[in-house]
């Protein structure tokens, strides 16, 4: 795709992580490096928000060299770095150097529920909490050290679906009744606490607007299903390609402009995000 008009107002950019900033496969942000360093020096936040740990997104944000606040395990924590606003949150936590912000449920709520749960319909799938560091590496490709990060989960669990379809739909539709929402991701059902990446996505926008007196605008990348209460709350919504899945479908309208790459994940948000923040 080609993109020209650049962007004029203030921006924050929100990402997923998995297929979007990085590589399906090899989970490389090669390609998007020279970017984010752009994008630093123009003083353009981005923002992780994903399905993964706070424990990997630390890591993560090592390598990218990113200072900014983010969202963990879809939307069920915001890690404020202390200080990077004027005040802490009134609702947040001080924890390792971070202002938390909680609207997720805890793990070990989650773990009880599924104990409950497959006591009466079974267990067809694969939990996080019960699998071995060998078995995360298996199904994700990760290394040990980050199928062990992968695990640290504090707010939702990953399920490797090994069942029917019918009986993911039916597994669902209990967890709803109990309150709880599920995600189905790239490659995992994440069950989680009554909120989602676009809620904490708002939370932490209205965080940026308080805190700097600026009417802050948002574009959001993801590249699957789990990343669409994220791409509604944007005023540009980028799909990133991937290449196992069709993309998740968001239609555009007049408060929302709708970009698609047609290149596969860093690449793909590169393609698309590149030509609104052109350099000097």
């Amino acid at each position: 795709m080609t993109q020209n008009n650049a962007l004029d107002s203030q921006w924050l950019i929100v990402s997923d992580l998995d297929g979007t900033l990085l590589d399906h496969y090899d989970y490389s942000h090669a390609p998007v490096d020279s970017l984010l360093r752009q994008l630093e020096l123009q003083r353009v936040p981005v923002i992780l928000n994903t399905s993964k740990t706070s424990a990997e997104i630390r890591e993560l944000r090592r390598e990218l060299h990113n200072h900014h606040p983010f969202i963990s395990e879809n939307g069920s924590a915001i890690f404020i770095p202390a200080g990077y606003f004027a005040e802490k949150p009134v609702n947040a936590r001080e924890s390792d150097g971070h202002w938390v912000i909680e609207p997720g449920f805890t793990r070990d709520r989650l773990l009880d529920y599924l104990r409950g749960d497959a006591q009466q319909f079974g267990a067809p799938y694969l939990s996080f909490a019960t699998a071995s560091t060998d078995d995360i590496v298996a199904a994700t490709g990760l290394s040990a050290a980050q199928a062990q990060s992968a695990q640290q989960r504090s707010y939702s669990e990953p399920l490797l679906w090994r069942g029917s379809d019918e009986e993911r739909e039916a597994f669902c539709r209990r967890a709803a009744d109990a309150g709880l929402k599920t995600l189905q991701g790239g490659r995992f059902l994440h069950l989680l606490g009554p909120t989602d990446k676009g809620a904490a996505t708002r939370t932490l926008l209205e965080c940026y607007r308080r805190d700097r007196g600026i009417e802050y605008r948002l574009i959001a990348a993801g590249d699957s299903a789990n990343d669409l209460d994220m791409l509604e709350v944007a005023d540009i919504a980028v799909i990133v390609r991937a290449p196992d899945r069709a993309p998740p479908e968001i239609a555009a309208t007049p408060q929302r402009r709708v970009l698609k790459s047609t290149e596969f994940g860093p690449a793909g948000w590169k393609e698309v995000i590149q030509p609104l923040f052109p350099s000097d």
